[in-house]
Protein backbone atom coordinates (compact mmCIF):
# COMPACT_ATOMS: atom_id res chain seq x y z
CA UNK A 1 0.00 0.00 0.00
CA UNK A 2 2.95 2.57 1.08
CA UNK A 3 4.33 1.71 -2.28
CA UNK A 4 1.22 2.42 -4.40
CA UNK A 5 0.76 5.46 -2.47
CA UNK A 6 4.58 6.47 -3.60
CA UNK A 7 3.58 5.91 -7.34
CA UNK A 8 0.27 7.94 -7.36
CA UNK A 9 1.01 10.73 -5.13
CA UNK A 10 3.75 12.06 -7.43
CA UNK A 11 1.19 11.27 -10.27
CA UNK A 12 -2.09 13.24 -8.74
CA UNK A 13 0.68 16.44 -8.03
CA UNK A 14 1.72 16.67 -11.59
CA UNK A 15 -2.24 16.28 -12.85
CA UNK A 16 -2.94 19.11 -10.23
CA UNK A 17 -0.24 21.59 -11.58
CA UNK A 18 -1.07 20.89 -15.10
CA UNK A 19 -4.65 21.95 -14.50
CA UNK A 20 -3.53 24.21 -12.72
CA UNK A 21 -0.91 25.42 -15.52
CA UNK A 22 -3.48 25.11 -18.06
CA UNK A 23 -6.55 27.02 -16.13
CA UNK A 24 -3.57 30.05 -16.39
CA UNK A 25 -2.99 29.51 -19.81
CA UNK A 26 -6.75 30.08 -20.34
CA UNK A 27 -6.97 32.86 -17.85
CA UNK A 28 -3.80 34.51 -19.86
CA UNK A 29 -5.81 33.88 -22.96
CA UNK A 30 -8.88 35.64 -21.86
CA UNK A 31 -6.78 38.21 -20.72
CA UNK A 32 -5.29 39.14 -23.77
CA UNK A 33 -8.35 38.95 -26.04
CA UNK A 34 -10.00 41.61 -23.65
CA UNK A 35 -7.22 43.39 -24.24
CA UNK A 36 -6.34 43.02 -27.96
CA UNK A 37 -7.81 46.15 -28.62
CA UNK A 38 -6.65 48.46 -25.39
CA UNK A 39 -3.75 51.00 -27.03
CA UNK A 40 -0.84 50.26 -25.29
CA UNK A 41 0.29 52.07 -21.69
CA UNK A 42 -3.53 52.43 -20.93
CA UNK A 43 -5.70 50.60 -18.09
CA UNK A 44 -8.92 48.74 -18.79
CA UNK A 45 -10.68 46.45 -16.39
CA UNK A 46 -10.54 42.94 -17.14
CA UNK A 47 -12.81 40.34 -15.36
CA UNK A 48 -12.23 41.51 -11.71
CA UNK A 49 -9.28 43.20 -12.33
CA UNK A 50 -7.96 46.90 -13.63
CA UNK A 51 -5.57 45.78 -15.77
CA UNK A 52 -2.42 48.29 -17.24
CA UNK A 53 -1.42 47.19 -21.16
CA UNK A 54 2.04 48.04 -21.73
CA UNK A 55 4.56 48.53 -23.84
CA UNK A 56 7.46 47.20 -21.40
CA UNK A 57 7.99 43.90 -19.45
CA UNK A 58 7.99 45.63 -16.15
CA UNK A 59 5.53 44.49 -13.38
CA UNK A 60 3.87 47.75 -12.33
CA UNK A 61 1.31 50.10 -13.81
CA UNK A 62 3.48 52.96 -14.56
CA UNK A 63 3.64 53.37 -17.62
CA UNK A 64 -0.44 53.91 -17.50
CA UNK A 65 -0.43 56.90 -15.19
CA UNK A 66 -0.57 59.14 -18.28
CA UNK A 67 -3.00 61.55 -19.06
CA UNK A 68 -2.20 62.38 -22.88
CA UNK A 69 1.01 62.25 -23.07
CA UNK A 70 1.96 63.74 -19.63
CA UNK A 71 3.30 61.13 -17.24
CA UNK A 72 3.68 60.99 -13.87
CA UNK A 73 7.52 60.64 -12.98
CA UNK A 74 8.10 63.02 -16.31
CA UNK A 75 10.20 65.97 -16.09
CA UNK A 76 8.32 69.40 -15.08
CA UNK A 77 10.78 71.87 -17.37
CA UNK A 78 10.02 69.17 -19.92
CA UNK A 79 6.42 69.66 -19.69
CA UNK A 80 6.68 73.15 -19.34
CA UNK A 81 8.22 73.43 -22.95
CA UNK A 82 5.03 71.78 -24.46
CA UNK A 83 2.70 73.80 -21.98
CA UNK A 84 3.59 76.75 -21.86
CA UNK A 85 1.59 79.90 -19.83
CA UNK A 86 1.99 78.54 -15.87
CA UNK A 87 -0.73 80.40 -14.19
CA UNK A 88 -1.30 79.93 -10.49
CA UNK A 89 1.49 78.27 -8.12
CA UNK A 90 1.78 77.33 -4.59
CA UNK A 91 4.03 75.43 -2.53
CA UNK A 92 2.31 72.41 -0.03
CA UNK A 93 3.24 71.52 3.91
CA UNK A 94 3.92 67.75 1.53
CA UNK A 95 6.80 69.57 -0.19
CA UNK A 96 4.79 69.42 -3.52
CA UNK A 97 4.66 72.07 -5.31
CA UNK A 98 1.60 72.33 -7.56
CA UNK A 99 1.25 75.01 -10.38
CA UNK A 100 -1.40 75.25 -13.06
CA UNK A 101 -1.48 75.44 -16.79
CA UNK A 102 -3.67 75.95 -19.41
CA UNK A 103 -4.43 72.49 -21.66
CA UNK A 104 -6.83 73.84 -24.25
CA UNK A 105 -6.84 77.33 -26.43
CA UNK A 106 -10.47 77.88 -25.04
CA UNK A 107 -8.88 78.18 -21.51
CA UNK A 108 -11.73 75.93 -20.30
CA UNK A 109 -9.49 73.28 -20.12
CA UNK A 110 -6.08 73.29 -17.44
CA UNK A 111 -3.59 70.92 -16.07
CA UNK A 112 -2.89 71.01 -12.43
CA UNK A 113 0.77 69.06 -12.18
CA UNK A 114 2.33 68.62 -8.59
CA UNK A 115 6.06 68.31 -8.95
CA UNK A 116 9.01 67.32 -6.14
CA UNK A 117 11.74 69.70 -7.84
CA UNK A 118 11.59 68.84 -11.82
CA UNK A 119 9.98 65.32 -10.91
CA UNK A 120 6.12 65.68 -11.69
CA UNK A 121 4.56 63.36 -8.96
CA UNK A 122 0.29 63.83 -10.00
CA UNK A 123 -0.99 64.89 -12.68
CA UNK A 124 -4.81 66.67 -13.31
CA UNK A 125 -6.51 67.63 -16.05
CA UNK A 126 -9.65 69.61 -15.31
CA UNK A 127 -12.62 70.85 -17.63
CA UNK A 128 -15.63 70.22 -19.15
CA UNK A 129 -14.76 68.67 -22.64
CA UNK A 130 -11.26 67.12 -24.16
CA UNK A 131 -10.45 64.85 -27.28
CA UNK A 132 -8.27 61.86 -27.08
CA UNK A 133 -5.25 63.71 -27.50
CA UNK A 134 -6.03 64.27 -23.53
CA UNK A 135 -7.25 60.77 -22.50
CA UNK A 136 -6.03 58.72 -19.83
CA UNK A 137 -6.97 55.28 -20.41
CA UNK A 138 -9.19 56.21 -23.48
CA UNK A 139 -11.68 58.21 -21.25
CA UNK A 140 -12.00 62.14 -22.10
CA UNK A 141 -13.95 64.64 -20.44
CA UNK A 142 -17.18 65.02 -20.93
CA UNK A 143 -17.59 61.43 -20.70
CA UNK A 144 -19.88 59.50 -18.87
CA UNK A 145 -20.63 57.43 -15.57
CA UNK A 146 -21.17 54.45 -17.88
CA UNK A 147 -18.43 54.49 -19.96
CA UNK A 148 -15.93 55.15 -16.73
CA UNK A 149 -17.49 51.91 -15.35
CA UNK A 150 -16.53 50.31 -18.76
CA UNK A 151 -13.15 51.18 -18.64
CA UNK A 152 -11.94 51.13 -15.11
CA UNK A 153 -14.00 48.86 -13.43
CA UNK A 154 -15.85 49.70 -9.94
CA UNK A 155 -14.52 52.56 -7.98
CA UNK A 156 -13.23 51.92 -4.50
CA UNK A 157 -15.09 55.11 -2.70
CA UNK A 158 -17.33 58.15 -3.63
CA UNK A 159 -17.96 61.15 -1.86
CA UNK A 160 -19.37 64.83 -2.47
CA UNK A 161 -17.37 67.72 -3.69
CA UNK A 162 -19.69 70.23 -2.85
CA UNK A 163 -17.30 73.24 -4.20
CA UNK A 164 -18.05 71.46 -7.70
CA UNK A 165 -21.36 70.04 -7.09
CA UNK A 166 -20.55 66.93 -8.16
CA UNK A 167 -19.11 63.74 -7.30
CA UNK A 168 -15.38 61.99 -6.72
CA UNK A 169 -14.58 58.22 -7.86
CA UNK A 170 -11.62 56.72 -6.05
CA UNK A 171 -9.91 53.87 -7.00
CA UNK A 172 -7.73 53.03 -4.91
CA UNK A 173 -5.16 51.37 -4.17
CA UNK A 174 -4.66 52.71 -7.90
CA UNK A 175 -3.75 56.26 -7.40
CA UNK A 176 -6.46 56.95 -9.98
CA UNK A 177 -9.60 59.76 -8.88
CA UNK A 178 -11.97 61.16 -11.28
CA UNK A 179 -14.63 63.86 -10.39
CA UNK A 180 -18.15 63.92 -11.84
CA UNK A 181 -20.28 67.05 -12.79
CA UNK A 182 -24.02 66.04 -14.10
CA UNK A 183 -22.61 62.64 -14.60
CA UNK A 184 -19.69 63.82 -16.84
CA UNK A 185 -16.27 63.40 -16.25
CA UNK A 186 -14.85 67.15 -15.14
CA UNK A 187 -11.41 66.03 -13.27
CA UNK A 188 -8.76 62.67 -14.11
CA UNK A 189 -6.51 62.83 -11.71
CA UNK A 190 -3.18 60.43 -11.25
CA UNK A 191 -0.53 60.25 -8.76
CA UNK A 192 3.01 59.06 -7.98
CA UNK A 193 1.61 55.93 -5.97
CA UNK A 194 5.03 55.96 -3.57
CA UNK A 195 5.95 59.78 -3.44
CA UNK A 196 9.41 60.22 -2.02
CA UNK A 197 9.04 61.76 1.85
Amino acid sequence: MARLLRQIVPLLAAAFLHAGAHAQDADAEIMREAMKDTPLNNFRFVGSHLVCKQDTPARNYLACLRIGTVKVGDSFRSFTERHPGAGKEAALETGVTVSMHPAAPDAGTYWVIGRRGDRIVSVQLTGIHSGPELAFATLQLGDSEEKALAVLGPRASIRAVPEIGGLLWDYAPFPISIEFVGGKVYSIRITDPAPAP
